[in-house]
């Protein structure tokens, strides 16, 4: 997954290591993150792989290393980018993956966020008929917080079906926060 989000900041600039920890703070952090400890074994993997290329160039009275795409690794980006989510690759990877979501074409973001939210409802339907055949157990009030998570559950996938539903119609996003 790092490698594929690397990639896409890297897909129009060319960044040295710092300053993609930098972006990925900066734009996806919120919901992703990623180590230095992390970083540099995913781009030396990428440059292993022959997805980005180095170069050295003066920076700031220093020699940096600056990360480039190939076309190798702008290929396998919009491969990964076009694939289906998966819901059980959790919401902060499935949102960063959204976040790049402007480099495809509108067809295949839309099929991609209609079946993403199909998977939810479906997903949705287990927690509730989980729900509903725990409701009928004794004790219910002896696992109040084990159940609660599963409250957390329903409440985040209902959330994100709406969510897929307004911006696959391409609504105002402050509207979906207005609520």
């Amino acid at each position: 997954m790092l490698e594929s989000l690397i990639l896409g900041i890297v897909y129009d600039e060319d960044l040295t290591g710092y300053d993609i920890k930098k972006n990925i703070e900066k734009s996806f952090g919120v919901f992703y993150k990623a180590s230095f400890g992390s970083l540099y074994p995913a781009l030396k993997r990428l440059t292993g792989k022959g997805f980005v290329t180095t170069y050295e160039h003066p920076q700031g009275g220093r020699q940096k290393i600056f990360y480039h795409i190939t076309e190798a690794g702008k290929s396998s980006f919009l491969e990964w980018l076009s694939s289906p989510m998966n819901i059980l690759d959790g919401t902060n990877l499935n949102l960063a993956k959204v976040y790049f979501f402007d480099r495809l074409p509108a067809e295949i973001r839309d099929t991609q966020l209609l079946l993403y939210e199909n998977n939810n409802i479906s997903y949705l339907r287990e927690l509730e008929a989980l729900e509903k055949s725990l409701s009928h157990m004794d004790h219910l009030d002896s696992c109040y917080y084990k159940m609660s998570t599963l409250y957390y559950g329903i409440s985040v996938t209902e959330k994100t079906i709406e969510w897929c539903r307004h911006i696959r119609e391409g609504k105002v996003l402050k509207e979906l926060t207005a609520k």
